[in-house]
């Protein structure tokens, strides 16, 4: 008959009110299948302890845990992008670069339309990617007429994508003049940094 040393012998009376133990638990191999950490005591199992990926993004509320990453934002990386990914029932990504405007036009600026010529081809070979549209404007002039321009500014990014190949029906824009400001509108920087449009891309789950 086998002995349990002492120490042993009261980890099991311990564990034993504790709910099931393995059934080897009372053999020679209790070491091979007793906790090795703390997470393994957080597991009934012991050893078959879920490992939880990280994507490795940063988000707004911290690192998004159990995300399988996209291979767009593989494509955003290798550009030099960057994005966010956002928190949701859906799989959402947010570029942080935003296409840039000049005061009163609508017309994408020669630096955004390089790299968004680029992601617009990217987008047209992948199915399941819809595309989100913010405009925006800057304070200056009327809130109509940011009104407005900031739907054109939105309207000519979709047509910018469309050049590339990429479905108008799964772009959707959106303007919101000027009540949406990333920056201050009170220095002429801030107010650059207002005329612009956001992208998003919403992933399909399946």
């Amino acid at each position: 008959m086998k002995f349990l040393p002492l120490g042993l012998s009261m980890a099991v009376l311990m564990l034993s009110g504790c709910g099931s133990l393995p059934t080897d638990v009372l053999t020679s191999n209790m070491l091979s299948v007793a906790p090795q950490s703390d997470r393994d005591v957080l597991h009934p199992e012991w050893g078959d302890a879920t490992i939880v990926a990280r994507s490795g993004v940063e988000g707004p509320y911290g690192e998004k845990n159990a995300y399988q990453p996209h291979s767009l934002e593989s494509f955003l990386a290798k550009n030099n992008l960057e994005y966010e990914v956002l928190p949701g029932g859906y799989k959402m990504i947010r570029l942080m670069d935003t296409i840039k405007f000049q005061t009163g036009s609508a017309q994408v600026s020669n630096q955004s339309a390089y790299w968004l010529n680029t992601i617009g081809r990217y987008i047209a070979s992948q199915p399941g990617i819809d595309v989100v549209i913010d405009g925006h404007a800057d304070s200056s002039g009327g809130s109509a007429f940011n009104d407005t321009l900031s739907m054109q500014r939105a309207d000519a990014v979709k047509q910018r994508l469309v050049s590339n190949q990429v479905n108008k029906q799964l772009i959707f824009t959106r303007g919101y003049g000027e009540t949406a400001p990333a920056c201050s509108n009170s220095t002429t920087s801030g107010k650059a940094c207002n005329r612009r449009a956001e992208l998003r891309f919403i992933l399909s789950t399946e």
